[in-house]
């Protein structure tokens, strides 16, 4: 794994970390583990961390984890979500915020 390491964990409550601050500029690798196991009826226990605007889509299976490095390159505020169970991008918990500092 590359650049800078953030552990997110996630469950059907929501992420373990709502906000990420991380620099433009410079490889991070988001290793995403889903707390969840796969008797879940609600997304079968596997949960995503994923940002649209920088192409990043992570899915981790339950009791798992999965990960993607990639370079944010314009600083900003983006938002981070799972969209594969408990109520999806809708659920506030199943969202958070990556603040991409300059």
């Amino acid at each position: 794994m590359a650049g800078n390491v953030i552990d997110v964990a996630a469950d059907m409550s929501g992420f373990d970390k709502p906000e990420i601050k991380v620099k433009a500029g410079e490889p991070v690798t988001v290793r995403l583990t889903s707390l969840d196991n796969s008797h879940h009826t609600d997304g079968g226990g596997k949960h995503q961390w994923a940002v649209d605007e920088l192409g990043v889509d992570i899915v981790a299976q339950p009791e798992s984890s999965n990960y993607a490095t990639f370079t944010p390159e314009k600083p900003g505020t983006y938002t981070f979500y799972c969209d594969i169970c408990c109520g999806g991008r809708a659920n506030p918990s199943m969202s958070g915020t990556l603040i991409v500092e300059s």
